[in-house]
């Protein structure tokens, strides 16, 4: 079993795009070598500063890249982008952009009780991206986490504070790589950034997988601070 980590946000539409990349590569890469992954999700917060409560995505956007007309040229990319994986974007759809914390709190929830943290994390950025559904709202993410089979208590679970360490612990590892954007894919000592193409993630896992056979422990591909 080779664990792959992956840092990445709920408000990264790069890290949408990467995800489902990867899963298609190491789909690809388990038929024909029969290794088996294990893909642990990361927290990284692209936004710290974001009110708790999240903001008008228009007015963020505009003030964050100049315009409006720049954010929809961006977002225009990642629509393009995704296409071809099957990832949609409606960005009509989103009202605002969210605070994230509570979201990594839900994913790292369902690694600790399902090790299904990174099926809740493709979860939450289809429900973003593809729903426009407000990611920052502790009722909506209880409905999900409910839907997800983590049970009826999802919303108290949400406050509690070994929550907040896991995801406290992951933002403090992120510091100390000197990580400044995401998506990131980290397999042991070797690193990759950036929604790569399928392929390169092939290779790239193929590799790794020869190398350790026993197992191991927002543009242009990427979304930045």
């Amino acid at each position: 079993m080779i664990t792959l980590d992956v840092f990445s946000d709920l408000i990264c539409p790069w890290c949408y795009i990467g995800g489902r990349r990867l899963d298609k590569a190491v789909g690809v890469v388990r038929e024909r070598t029969g290794e088996e992954f294990h893909i642990r999700h990361h927290a990284f917060e692209l936004n710290p500063e974001m009110p708790l409560s999240g903001m008008d995505r228009r007015a963020y956007r505009s003030g964050k890249f100049g315009s409006w007309e720049r954010s929809r040229q961006l977002d225009s990319g990642t629509v393009s982008a995704g296409r071809d994986d099957g990832v949609v974007f409606d960005y009509e759809a989103i009202a605002r952009t969210p605070n994230t914390r509570v979201g990594h709190r839900l994913i790292a929830l369902a690694e600790q009780r399902a090790q299904q943290g990174w099926a809740m994390a493709d979860r939450l950025l289809a429900a973003y991206f593809s729903e426009g559904q407000d990611v920052g709202d502790t009722a909506v993410l209880a409905r999900i986490g409910q839907e997800m089979g983590l049970g009826e208590d999802v919303a108290a679970r949400l406050a509690d504070p070994a929550l907040e360490s896991a995801v406290r612990e992951d933002l403090n590892l992120a510091e100390h790589l000197g990580l400044r954007g995401v998506p990131v894919l980290i397999v042991g000592d070797k690193g990759i950034s950036g929604a790569v193409g399928v392929d390169a993630l092939v290779e790239f896992l193929e590799r790794q997988s020869a190398e350790a056979p026993s197992g191991a422990a927002c543009e242009n591909g990427v979304c930045a601070l």
